[in-house]
């Protein structure tokens, strides 16, 4: 009798964890994902910081976004080199971002992150940018080691999923669309609202 309620047990916890996985996946698939392609000292990426920081601020519960900090940049001998359209000091930033961000899952982290270090003169404030997101990690370590070029690897391939013609590049669900690249260089905020409306039903107060 006791090793069946024990059977018992176990069966119901495992029933509780399927159930409240299945709900937390259910949760991510009804968020809009959003890939931003980027270059870390792209004048055209760093306008397009104004509209992102306060849209995710807004929007975080509706929105999963994926940041790539790499645009037309280009690799070599599997990672041993890099060029970057706006010189080494952007291959430079884009392996800082990649590295920090890669550090947390915290997507707000990520952005205030980014948004903060996207505006600083120099990335002398990346450590100042961090510790404002609330993110701890090795930056020098993944900087100087493969871990930091894997990353930009990573990041490449990406990119070349979509073959950007402009950064930044806005992709919604996996998917461009040039008309919603257009309307969201122009307004961020009301394209995404415009894409969850189609997705999800949002409370009355959201996208007003």
């Amino acid at each position: 009798m006791f090793k069946f309620i024990t059977a018992l047990c176990v069966l119901t916890v495992l029933s509780f964890s399927l159930a409240e996985k299945s709900d937390r996946e259910k949760r991510q698939a009804e968020k809009l994902h959003i890939t931003l392609l980027y270059e870390s000292l792209c004048p055209d990426s760093r306008k397009f910081m104004h509209q992102l920081g306060p849209v995710h601020a807004e929007l975080e519960p509706y929105i999963n976004i994926e940041l790539v900090p790499f645009g037309k940049s280009l690799s070599q001998q599997n990672g041993a080199i890099f060029h970057c359209q706006h010189g080494p000091a952007e291959c430079e930033g884009n392996r800082l971002q990649s590295c920090v961000c890669s550090s947390t899952q915290n997507q707000a982290a990520q952005v205030k992150f980014v948004v903060c270090q996207m505006f600083a003169p120099n990335h002398a404030n990346a450590d100042k940018c961090a510790n404002e997101a609330g993110i701890l990690t090795e930056v020098e370590y993944c900087m100087k080691t493969p871990a930091g070029t894997k990353l930009q690897l990573d990041a490449e391939l990406i990119t070349k999923r979509y073959s950007p013609s402009f950064v930044p590049t806005i992709v919604y669900n996996h998917v461009f669309n040039q008309q919603l690249q257009d309307q969201s260089l122009r307004n961020f905020r009301a394209t995404v609202c415009y894409l969850l409306r189609q997705q999800i039903t949002l409370p009355a107060t959201v996208c007003q």
